[in-house]
């Protein structure tokens, strides 16, 4: 695979993005981690 696309964990979620600009051919791997606790201080929806 190119990138693992999105893991999740016990206290959230990790996610892995390719972002691709075609005018200078400029490739960026992007890796995040997400935490379900600080998601809810900000979110409507309820992840639990």
């Amino acid at each position: 695979d190119l990138v693992d696309g999105v893991t999740y964990t016990a206290r959230g979620a990790t996610t892995e993005s390719l972002v691709t600009r075609g005018k200078s051919g400029t490739l960026r791997m992007v890796k995040a981690r997400h935490t379900f606790d600080k998601l809810m201080e900000y979110s409507s929806i309820d992840f639990d």
